[in-house]
């Protein structure tokens, strides 16, 4: 259940921030979560919404951008994407295998960011 501390984490800097610019009221919230960050972005906008509640941030419109895995092989030089066929909740626990050569010595360029990018705030 991290999915909680993150959102607790984004929460509280986006009321820290807003209170150091002396924003009236959080609008909108804009975050870019990587696809293989072990997140559900369903469940952080859920968290983010709940503890949202009672603040100047209630009722903030929560924007939730994927950010596509890129991949380096150490092997051959192959950059690009992985190319999963698996659907299954544990797709994410495959090993990373380059598409071109097979090689598990991949290095994940993009793709684990949970980033904070925008707070869109009335003043």
């Amino acid at each position: 259940m991290h999915e909680f501390s993150i959102s607790s984490e984004i929460v509280k800097t986006v009321l820290d921030t807003v209170e150091k610019s002396e924003g009236k009221k959080v609008l909108s919230i804009q975050l870019e979560m990587g696809e293989l960050a072990l997140l559900n972005t369903e469940q952080v906008t859920y968290w983010i919404q709940e503890l949202f509640k009672g603040t100047i941030a209630e009722g903030a419109r929560i924007k939730v951008k994927t950010i596509k895995a890129q991949l380096q092989c150490n092997s051959c030089g192959y950059k690009g994407r992985n190319i999963s066929k698996e659907k299954d909740i544990f797709h994410h626990s495959i090993p990373l295998i380059c598409p071109k050569c097979g090689s598990l010595e991949i290095k994940v360029e993009k793709g684990r960011e949970c980033i904070l990018r925008r707070i869109q705030v009335m003043k």
